[in-house]
């Protein structure tokens, strides 16, 4: 050590483990210490611009204790910060690189961080970056804990699989937003067998943005709970705090290993346990991303199986058991349905029911089953499914129209039905903004045979039976002028 600078006449050690009652402690230049250090209350260290301080053990801050990085402080094993609020720790850079598994604890304030070992660092209290966080080698791992990178903190190094932040808990990687912009979360998972990076990009092209509004984001790798068919093997959680008012377009990086299925069928979904799932963009299988646009919340996203316009020209659906519904599979050209030892049971209870849609034909082959209360429709037509939303998740989805075709939505129908589900008897009532005079009704039952065909050419509201039908989910097509609209009833 070039130069010491201390006042008071109480005692030092710096080989030791103690640095006691020093009101002010400075180091210059270069300086090694063993086995470790811990500063005690009232100490205040300084490690001067231009200095560094390597410490080859544990760092310790007691409680009342103080560290003012200038300099550079660089780490062999933990950092231990024993104070209750957020604490600063200078101006300078802390450098984790040991050989073995570090961590940081404590509340935390860095300017500038840096991992550079690859046993990795965890992340064990909310720690704040207002620098730059340097990512050169290793994983940081977030736990139950919070990383936040401040308004103007950056991302150096060259995040990759193998130099992350990955939320392997509820810990989130945050970002403070100050005005629209774009930032890219370079978050990933260490779930077995494989570390994989997958980024997020958000993006927010305009918002009103309070003081301390920030975006938070996880990562998990596993399929979310009700994807099914084409659909990827992972989902992110996107949080904000503080931003009102805005448009923003997130764009999240997978990994070719996460596809299940023919990627290209594969759309970004907004989803959620109970409300309706939205979709949005195709994915992009060169890229292998996913994206949504001009969104007004955000939420948890992943990839499943979308709506696109032009569907696929052959489509084969094999070894599928559909149990909710309306749901919808289409095809450009050709539907090919089970086949080859494999089964296509629609259930009837609970009630299945979808609707088949194709260009040109639709193969039924052996292993094709609807049991007794489930609904199955194929028919031939250029209208495709909208959205396209076969096999299902656990909530409908939606995508800015009412539902799959085939099926219509109560609240914005110009007829109603009533009870629904119905034991038996069941009123179909139209609504007042229906002005032909005559209007038909069929209605199909549970193997699409058409079961009842009726006009009602005075009254506005008639009682139908479904009494002598087995249970299961029937289909009632309403035709008023040129108007006409389908919905389905269930028979309990």
């Amino acid at each position: 050590m070039k130069k010491n600078q201390y006042k008071a006449n109480k005692r030092l050690s710096l080989s030791g483990v103690l640095m006691s009652a020093a009101l002010f402690f400075s180091i210059s230049a270069g300086y090694s210490q063993t086995p470790a250090t811990i500063v005690t209350t009232g100490t205040k260290v300084i490690i001067e611009a231009g200095s560094s301080l390597n410490s080859s053990e544990n760092f310790v801050m007691n409680s009342g204790a103080t560290l003012d990085v200038q300099g550079t402080l660089v780490l062999k094993k933990n950092l231990v910060n024993g104070n209750a609020s957020a604490n600063s720790l200078g101006s300078g850079a802390v450098v984790f690189s040991g050989t073995t598994s570090q961590s940081i604890s404590g509340p935390n304030v860095i300017q500038n961080l840096e991992l550079n070992n690859s046993a990795g660092l965890n992340v064990l209290n909310d720690t704040k970056v207002n620098g730059v966080l340097t990512l050169t080698s290793g994983v940081v791992a977030l736990g139950s804990s919070h990383l936040l990178l401040g308004p103007v903190a950056s991302v150096g190094g060259t995040p990759s699989a193998s130099s992350m932040v990955a939320t392997t808990g509820v810990g989130e990687l945050r970002k403070e937003y100050t005005a629209a912009g774009s930032f890219t979360f370079p978050v990933g998972d260490v779930t077995a067998p494989a570390t994989e990076y997958s980024p997020v990009t958000v993006n927010f092209t305009s918002g009103t943005f309070a003081s301390g509004s920030y975006v938070g984001v996880g990562v998990v790798d596993a399929a979310y709970p009700g994807t099914a068919g084409s659909y990827l093997s992972r989902y992110w959680t996107v949080t904000s705090s503080g931003i009102t008012s805005y448009q923003c377009n997130p764009v999240f990086t997978y990994v070719p290993a996460d596809v299940t299925g023919n990627e290209p069928d594969i759309f970004c979904f907004k989803v959620d346990p109970t409300l309706p799932w939205i979709a949005y963009n195709a994915s992009n299988s060169v890229a292998h991303t996913i994206n949504a646009t001009a969104l007004s919340s955000l939420g948890i996203f992943t990839g499943n199986l979308g709506n696109g316009a032009v569907p696929p020209a052959i489509r084969s659906l094999q070894d599928k058991t559909i149990s909710t519904g309306p749901e919808c599979a289409d095809a450009a050209q050709t539907m090919l349905i089970a086949g080859n030892g494999t089964t296509y049971i629609v259930t009837g209870i609970p009630a299945g029911s979808v609707n088949h849609i194709a260009g040109t034909n639709i193969k039924y082959y052996p292993g094709t089953k609807v049991e007794s209360g489930g609904y199955m429709h194929g028919y031939i037509s250029t209208t495709f499914c909208s959205p396209y939303i076969h096999p299902g998740a656990t909530a409908p989805l939606i995508s800015g129209v009412e539902g799959p075709e085939g099926f219509g939505n109560q609240s914005n129908s110009f007829f109603k039905i009533y009870p629904n589900p119905t034991p038996g008897k069941f009123t179909l009532e139209l609504n007042g903004d229906v002005t032909s005079a005559q209007v038909h009704v069929d209605i199909f039952g549970v193997l699409g045979d058409r079961i009842l065909s009726k006009d009602m050419q005075v009254d506005r509201k008639q009682e139908f039976s479904l009494a002598e039908k087995p249970t299961g989910v029937y289909v009632i097509h309403v035709t008023s002028g040129v108007d006409s609209e389908t919905q389905k009833i269930i028979k309990r």
